[in-house]
């Protein structure tokens, strides 16, 4: 099973490359994890891994100037149908619009917009920086039972509101009930950063990678 992490310049590639081939380890089937950002290579990945790190802006700059990845990315998603996660900036893509920064518009992926975290609730300190508990919204067939009260690590000052509440996979407390996952047919995403997480980031990537939507 090939296992492709889309190159456009954003994020710890590395890191996550390295979280993914420990996940792999004594993993039932053989997979191979390769960084790219060549559309061709991406349109051929068993799964496809959208990261990202910093502002929307940026990140989607940087993502759309690749000749030839937009219509990738929507083709492996829409025509397809194989297995698309987002992480980060990488799920705030998959939005319709988001705010940071002016009004940007996303992939169009999850019927939702990304807002910035209201730091007038509670006081609390924005960016959402640390390990915050998180809790399953719905169940899937293939699960995802690992996310359900479990600790992952956090950093952003955007969340995504989704229009949709069964596009929200899990939801973490931080001033309010803000959208930690998302899942809609076989597009999934999350807020967290799973290669920052430890043991639970691990039993994640794992059961992404058994996951058969």
């Amino acid at each position: 099973m090939n296992i492709v992490i889309i190159d456009y310049k954003s994020g710890n590639l590395a890191s996550l490359k390295n979280s993914l081939e420990n996940a792999a380890l004594n993993f039932k089937k053989n997979i191979k994890i390769i960084i790219s950002n060549n559309p061709e290579v991406i349109s051929k990945a068993d799964k496809l891994i959208l990261p990202g790190v910093g502002d929307f802006l940026n990140c989607r700059k940087q993502l759309l100037k690749i000749i030839g990845m937009k219509e990738t990315i929507e083709e492996y998603i829409k025509k397809k149908s194989r297995p698309f996660l987002g992480i980060c900036v990488g799920m705030q893509l998959m939005g319709n619009i988001s705010y940071e920064r002016g009004k940007n518009k996303g992939l169009e992926l999850i019927d939702a917009d990304v807002i910035k975290i209201n730091n007038e609730v509670n006081n609390i300190r924005v960016p959402h920086m640390g390990w915050n508990n998180i809790k399953v919204k719905k169940n899937l067939d293939k699960g995802f039972l690992s996310l359900d009260s479990s600790d992952f690590y956090f950093v952003h000052s955007y969340h995504m509101k989704c229009n949709n509440d069964n596009d929200i996979l899990a939801s973490v407390e931080y001033g309010e009930e803000l959208v930690a996952a998302v899942c809609k047919d076989n597009i999934l995403g999350v807020q967290f950063h799973p290669e920052k997480s430890q043991l639970s980031g691990k039993k994640f990537l794992q059961q992404f990678f058994s996951w058969t939507p």
